[in-house]
């Protein structure tokens, strides 16, 4: 259970209810009592994007205080007794780029272990789970150039082609990929639900990104 800070909130999140206090402000303010409906969506689509990636950044801050250490035996039989603290990662999510921290247990010769990672379920590359499913859906609805394209209109991250390629695991091989234009084939809608089901994308992510919305060409 969180401990209240001297203010009577939750610590460990000062810096998410100031930025929540930055948009009630803006939102209180002359600014935007003078917008267009458009004008506020715009602004808080990128504010709440922000606010939702510090809440993500201070709660994993929060799990790194909280971290305590254990005894750790790696899959090789070899025990790692040494313990270091702060190590940090970088990860990228659909709200922007956060830092975790976490323990590190190491012997020498042999590779660090770092059980927070498991217990985040962290992928081995920086892009998280959401970020690669959100590419798998964009990339079945049109070429990579429209899924770059969408991803960033969707999270205001900006990733190269060949990250794009790299997230589906496609690695360039356009083969069952759909043009806007194209109405999906039985073995585009197949090859589609496959990639998702790679991403864990469910049977209704599924039909909704491959267009087969009453359950068309199963097989």
């Amino acid at each position: 259970m969180s401990t209240p800070d001297a203010d009577g909130g939750v610590g460990g999140f000062t810096a998410s209810r100031e930025r929540f206090e930055e948009v009630l402000a803006f939102l209180d303010g002359a600014q935007a009592a003078a917008a267009s409906h458009g004008e506020l969506e715009d602004r808080l689509q990128v504010q709440s994007r922000e606010l939702f990636r510090q809440l993500y950044q201070d709660h994993l801050d929060l799990r790194a205080q909280r971290e305590t250490p254990v005894a750790v035996l790696g899959a090789d039989g070899i025990a790692r007794s040494r313990v270091e603290t702060d190590h940090t990662r970088a990860l990228s999510t659909v709200f922007g780029q956060v830092q975790v921290r976490r323990i590190a247990y190491r012997t020498p010769g042999r590779p660090n272990l770092h059980p927070a990672d498991a217990a985040l379920n962290l992928p081995a590359e920086r892009h998280s789970h959401g970020l690669r499913r959100l590419a798998a859906v964009e990339t079945t609805r049109g070429s990579f150039d429209d899924a770059v394209t969408g991803i960033e209109q969707a999270t205001g991250q900006r990733l190269g082609k060949r990250q794009v390629e790299q997230l589906t695991g496609r690695r360039g091989r356009r083969r069952g990929l759909l043009r806007p234009t194209q109405a999906p084939t039985r073995g585009q809608r197949r090859r589609a639900r496959a990639l998702l089901r790679r991403q864990g994308c469910g049977h209704a992510c599924q039909r909704a990104a491959t267009g087969d919305r009453h359950g068309r060409g199963r097989g």
